[in-house]
């Protein structure tokens, strides 16, 4: 049964969402490159004029900001006359990429440094916007031109939200497109996929209900390609958490709306109702997956350990993951005869294996329909019952009823679209020592995507020798 709305509050904050391309360092050398004696001389003098346009056809010339480099902190003011610095440059040579895209850099992080001035960070952050577009112009398959593009617009529409909703939501429009272009000139940059899916999370929030849950599902989407690139990212991870733990909500709500709205219900209307409530348990049960998963990534970020100790109780027995999955029966793997047997698996960290079915999932198991013979291969796909030591008659490791697989084994996994597998939402699980790895069949893609998630994380802490962590998130006492 899903939890109630008024049961639990989740603190979605997110965590480091829209971060400086490679966090920074770029800035870092940036300034380290103009440090010298002619910015000692400016520092005396506490220059600080702005700088005049380009002449007309050219390059446009970000004018900067006036900041009272007395008032400012030392860093802030090592922005300020960096960004003097760059601006002067891109004057001298309108065609110069470096300066004039370390001049976006420059005022970017300046405007994240105005915080009692709205007005003043916005103008920052357009002056960015037009470096980053003129060093794009310059250079179109600058990717990180792209990127902190799609930052400082993200940026301008947070500050306006409050006051301009509809300025807001074509902000962050025009910020997806910039990671969308990004990411077609790099795609394997986590951090823009991570910061996509934050925008696109977003503009659910702005939108029509009929339009929310597709942009919702482009989010997930866009997450959990980020954290399938570098299973380390922390922040992608829960960010995918906070986003289908919103969603869950919104699932819930609509439900009960629809049901009391009902005076009288039929059967269909009560097996609809029985779907509905099982799509809101299975995504709220995700969304503690990757909490409890971010939370072993880094147990010392307190937003974690928050929202941990709120969603414990969604998890599954204390376990990850947990569900009914079908696998080849292994004493016929490969064979003319192959046999496919539905069980019951958990991953936790104690590995990917078997386990008793819980009372509460008998009764849905009774429910579920057989999947038809795939003739091609002759496959016959058996009866599942609910006891898996009676139904399970041989293993990926032993006996069936003690099956498992060490995690730190699991070399990868992945969804698969294979013809000659049974019907059903199958993922693909190879171990160091068997690289061919073996085929399981999921109920629906969104739990096969689940699995796949799970795996494939939990090797990665297992690998990291965090196991410990995630044991400390599945198994401790959070009353």
């Amino acid at each position: 049964m899903a939890p109630d709305a008024a049961d639990f509050k989740l603190d979605v904050r997110k965590v480091d969402g829209f971060k400086p391309y490679s966090g920074g360092e770029e800035l870092r050398r940036a300034i380290a490159a103009l440090a010298g004696p002619s910015i000692a001389q400016e520092r005396e003098d506490g220059g600080s004029a702005a700088v005049s346009t380009g002449a007309s056809g050219s390059t446009p010339q970000a004018q900067l900001i006036p900041i009272s480099v007395k008032s400012a902190d030392h860093s802030t003011r090592e922005l300020a006359f960096a960004a003097q610095r760059y601006a002067k440059a891109t004057q001298r040579d309108s065609s110069d990429f470096e300066a004039i895209y370390n001049h976006g850099l420059a005022l970017q992080e300046l405007a994240s440094r105005v915080t009692s001035s709205r007005d003043e960070q916005m103008r920052l952050l357009a002056q960015a916007c037009e470096r980053y577009e003129a060093a794009w112009r310059l250079r179109r398959s600058s990717h990180s031109a792209l990127y902190n593009w799609g930052v400082a617009l993200s940026d301008m529409s947070r500050a306006v939200k409050a006051a301009d909703r509809s300025r807001a939501h074509d902000l962050l429009l025009a910020a997806a497109d910039k990671y969308a272009m990004s990411l077609r000139w790099n795609p394997n940059n986590p951090q823009a996929l991570n910061n996509w899916g934050l925008v696109l999370q977003e503009l659910s929030s702005m939108r029509a209900e009929a339009e929310r849950g597709r942009l919702v599902a482009q989010s997930v989407a866009k997450f959990r390609a980020a954290i399938r690139l570098r299973p380390e990212f922390d922040r992608a991870c829960y960010n995918l958490g906070t986003v289908y733990y919103s969603h869950a909500f919104a699932l819930q709500t609509a439900a009960q709306a629809a049901m009391s709205s009902q005076l009288t219900k039929d059967p269909e209307r009560e097996a609809a109702e029985r779907l509905e409530e099982a799509a809101v348990a299975r995504t709220f049960r995700l969304a503690a997956q990757y909490i409890a998963l971010s939370f072993a990534l880094q147990s010392g970020r307190e937003v974690y350990a928050r929202s941990l100790k709120v969603v414990r109780p969604l998890l599954p027995g204390g376990h990850l993951r947990a569900g009914f999955l079908t696998a080849v029966d292994p004493s016929t793997d490969r064979s003319c005869s192959e046999r496919w047997e539905r069980c019951y698996f958990v991953v936790d960290h104690d590995g990917f294996r078997t386990a008793a079915v819980p009372e509460d999932e008998e009764a849905a198991s009774e429910s579920h329909p057989s999947s038809p013979p795939f003739h091609q291969r002759q496959v016959e796909i058996l009866r599942h019952t609910r006891s898996v030591e009676s139904t399970c008659s041989a293993a990926l490791k032993g006996d069936f009823r003690e099956a498992w697989i060490d995690l730190a084994e699991v070399a990868d996994a992945k969804p698969c679209l294979d013809p000659s597998l049974p019907e059903g939402h199958a993922f693909w699980v190879a171990l160091h020592n068997q690289p061919q790895g073996h085929f399981f069949l999921s109920d629906n893609g969104e739990d096969a995507e689940g699995w796949v998630d799970a795996l494939l994380m939990s090797a990665h802490i297992a690998g990291g020798q965090r196991l410990a962590a995630l044991a400390y998130a599945l198994t401790a006492d959070f009353t």
